[in-house]
């Protein structure tokens, strides 16, 4: 079915048959990813060669939203697609990209690539000139032709051996995008494993403040009307935390259940797996922290995450007096270690404010960031106790990705 296209152009769908048909559709595919749309990203040109090859080689049935989680990202086979919607947001992405790029280089292109709404089958259209056009003055149009015979062929030639190697180039980032994913894959379950050993549910106790406490925010509004005294009152970025937390434990077939950190008793959390959430507002993350190297302290309304082997380090901390909006940098302790008090394995996600334990609990479930944490670590580290120091840019009272500062183990 032909439609229009615009700037004097009809679209028809189309379906390549030949090696020559397929080529020309990998030449065009190599352009796209090649395009500053694509190439300062691993995630989307991996999915968007992967639809196309599994196109191109007849393998629609590959083209499921489980298979790309798994071939694609890397995933466990039995992940949850609903806690995890890779696929559909990537899927989102490359579609809006790929829109922006025949926006502005389509008029040079015969063949278009697609992904449809609602689909990760991709359509290919062939572009040609519209019939209601005027035709050239046809011995003006031969002359130019032999002018430029000898251009074309040089330039033909020439885009076939870029686009030979930029298709080698995308092929190798393919295959080390893969490398990397299962690389994080391993990384995520040494990290997550000593955990999930118990068979009890896991218990997950989160730092919580009084209702009656929270103010609303103006620019008079300090950090610290945001941290206050711990009782039955979850920030948003604790739930994100929650949420990232439960889709980990599902996908790993592990029980959990959630209570405030304040109602939790010593007996709650003896002899069975343990994560905290939350810092100035979590006694227990406190309390079990205290014995270690990095740990938390809070004084004269400043809470620092201090080295006791380096103590001139004095930069991780956030100052709970200042406005609310004027806080740019916020700093978490990620922690997985066996404690003696519980008597069983403890994970710590811990920022000073909200935005650090927000980017705390996307490090511990992200296959890329743990990647690079095993990269920094000893051999054998997933059977050892571990901390983590990260901090987060905050930008528009937004938490930023989590960024490594250092590591310890023993």
């Amino acid at each position: 079915m032909a439609q229009a296209s615009g700037n004097g152009h009809t679209t028809t769908q189309w379906t390549p048959t030949t090696a020559e048909e397929r080529e020309v559709v990998l030449q065009e595919l190599a352009a796209i990813l090649s395009s500053y749309h694509f190439r300062g990203s691993k995630r989307y040109p991996a999915l968007l060669q992967y639809v196309v090859d599994a196109a191109l080689d007849n393998r629609i049935g590959d083209l499921k939203e489980r298979t790309l989680g798994v071939e694609v990202f890397g995933r466990d086979p039995g992940y949850d697609t609903n806690a995890d919607p890779v696929v559909r947001v990537s899927a989102g992405e490359v579609r809006k990209r790929i829109a922006q790029y025949h926006q502005e280089n389509g008029n040079s292109s015969r063949v278009q690539i697609e992904l449809p709404l609602g689909s990760y089958a991709p359509e290919f259209l062939l572009r040609s000139p519209d019939p209601a056009a005027p035709d050239a003055d046809s011995e003006r149009l031969t002359y130019l032709e032999k002018a430029t015979r000898t251009r074309r062929s040089l330039m033909r030639a020439i885009l076939f051996v870029l686009a030979g190697v930029l298709l080698a180039g995308t092929g190798i980032a393919g295959y080390l995008y893969h490398q990397a994913s299962a690389t994080g894959v391993a990384a995520a379950k040494k990290l997550w494993d000593p955990l999930l050993q118990s068979s009890r549910p896991m218990l997950i106790a989160v730092g919580t403040s009084h209702p009656d406490q929270m103010v609303p925010e103006n620019d008079q509004t300090t950090f610290g009307d945001h941290m206050s005294i711990p009782y039955h009152h979850v920030s948003v970025s604790s739930a994100i935390a929650l949420a990232r937390l439960g889709g980990v434990l599902h996908q790993r077939g592990k029980d959990y259940e959630i209570k405030e950190a304040i109602e939790t008793s010593l007996t709650d959390i003896r002899s069975r797996s343990l994560i905290l959430v939350g810092a100035m507002n979590n006694q227990w993350t406190m309390r079990l922290l205290r014995p270690l190297r990095i740990h938390l302290t809070y004084e004269n309304s400043v809470a620092r995450i201090q080295d006791s082997e380096n103590p001139q380090q004095q930069s991780w901390f956030v100052d709970f007096t200042k406005p609310y909006s004027t806080v740019t940098t916020d700093y978490a302790i990620v922690a997985r270690f066996h404690d003696p008090t519980t008597e069983g394995p403890v994970l710590v996600i811990a920022g000073l404010g909200p935005y650090g334990t927000e980017a705390a609990s996307e490090f511990v479930q992200s296959p890329q960031h743990l990647a690079e944490l095993a990269a920094k670590l000893p051999r054998g580290w997933q059977n050892k106790n571990l901390e983590v120091v990260i901090k987060t840019n905050v930008i528009d009272a937004k938490a930023g990705p989590p960024i490594l500062v250092t590591t310890y183990t023993w």
